[in-house]
């Protein structure tokens, strides 16, 4: 099986089964993983346009039993309409790759289909290129955002996220010796990296890849050196390692035993694992019957993920406002669990990567109503503006709470939309 029809298969799996990219192009062979997760992110991040525009050629339905053959048209026109593949070799392609797939009719409609695409290319993209997420996740965003914050949202969708890094110590060193340019709360930004193990301090543990925006969270907890603090749903373990760094005794909990041991290897490599505990379980489960205190909970909850489209782009076509509930009712149980285990005087800290703010600001807004013994810790930027880097937005900060949005910081590359909120028991 070539590589594309590889690609053909995992996006048929990925939008029928709603599984995540990262999990299925791993089966890809490694020197062809590169063109397909280019080929994969193009049709994704374009995929409503794409649909669009088949429906414009298709004129009779697709049968079921050849359904596999509308994903080799959302591919052949994906790298026709905006990868410049050769259109002869585009096409050549994806028809061969219908008839292993169906009868000589399917693999004629495919040919007749993407020489139409490749015919009005110019005018496709000009009349389709303002369409980008589908009404689906549309609705998830209308219930918060303006019909311009939507605009300004699908902008992002193209663009490559950049790689962002933590370091244990002295970004600005870190920034120099790896070309990067330093944020002011301590990320280093890289605009491109091939093979991230082969950059400078991977071996010697010196960072970890960690988002802007998943970065900012933990800095809302001020110093916490010596604090005993809870990790909750802790792997893959970005905001461990940088409780760790900052001088906290952790435990860490997650339900993943696979995740967990990735959260472990990673620590490792990073030279942390002095002040770690590491537990595999249900984090309410063990929060129910855990018998001990803490100075420091963080509850990074289950959430949507949406906002994390910019990486994840096949989040776009899997979530919709029925996920958001589904999580959110699941935070509010998290929540109420983790504030039991909490010392008088300690920090719950509450941050979620999803867009919606039912798994965000309201989400606070009713736990703080229901237990009247926590009050909001205001947030402020000028406590996340740590180090002599790139100024963060001012507007990262709503009424005392994290609120970051794909389109802010936008001059170097954007950032995910991310939630916390930090929260004191008096």
């Amino acid at each position: 099986m070539n590589v594309r029809q590889q690609c053909v298969e995992i996006l048929e799996q990925m939008l029928e089964n709603k599984t995540f990219l990262g999990d299925a192009r791993n089966c890809v062979e490694i020197q062809h993983r590169s063109f397909a997760n280019m080929l994969l992110l193009t049709a994704l991040r374009r995929l409503e346009a794409l649909r669009q525009i088949l429906d414009k050629f298709l004129h009779k339905k697709i049968p079921e039993k050849d359904k596999k053959i509308y994903y080799v048209l959302l591919l052949g026109g994906a790298e026709i309409l905006y990868l410049n593949t050769p259109e002869y070799a585009a096409i050549n392609e994806y028809v061969n790759i219908a008839k292993k797939y169906t009868n000589r009719f399917g693999a004629g409609m495919v040919n007749a289909v993407l020489r139409q695409i490749n015919m009005q290319k110019e005018n496709l993209n000009t009349v389709f290129k303002e369409v980008c997420f589908p009404e689906s996740f549309k609705k998830v965003l209308a219930k918060d955002y303006t019909k311009e914050q939507i605009a300004e949202m699908e902008k992002t969708v193209e663009l490559e996220p950049p790689l962002d890094i933590s370091s244990k110590q002295h970004p600005e060193v870190w920034a120099k010796k790896l070309n990067g340019v330093l944020l002011a709360n301590g990320t280093v930004r890289l605009s491109s990296a091939n093979r991230i193990t082969e950059l400078a301090g991977f071996d010697e543990g010196q960072w970890w890849v960690q988002d802007l925006a998943a970065s900012l969270p933990i800095l809302l907890l001020g110093n916490i050196k010596n604090k005993k603090a809870l990790d909750l749903c802790a792997a893959p373990g970005g905001k461990t390692a940088q409780l760790l760094a900052a001088g906290a005794k952790v435990m860490a909990v997650d339900a993943d035993a696979v995740r967990m041991e990735r959260l472990k290897e990673n620590l490792k490599r990073l030279y942390l694992e002095d002040n770690l505990q590491t537990i595999v379980s249900d984090a309410v489960l063990f929060l129910n019957n855990c018998r001990e205190e803490f100075d420091v909970i963080v509850v990074d909850a289950p959430c949507s993920a949406t906002g994390t489209f910019r990486r994840h782009p096949e989040i776009l076509h899997n979530k919709t406002l029925a996920d958001v509930k589904e999580q959110s009712a699941k935070q509010k149980i998290f929540l109420q669990a983790a504030a039991k285990k909490l010392k008088s005087g300690g920090k719950l800290l509450f941050c979620t990567c999803s867009i919606a703010k039912d798994e965000g600001e309201y989400q606070i807004e009713n736990f703080l109503k229901a237990n009247p013994d926590f009050v909001l810790c205001p947030a402020d930027v000028e406590i996340l503006q740590q180090y002599d880097g790139i100024k963060l937005d001012e507007n990262i900060i709503d009424k005392g709470v994290l609120r970051t949005l794909p389109y802010y910081m936008k001059n170097i590359g954007g950032m995910d939309a991310f939630f916390a909120a930090c929260l004191q028991k008096k």
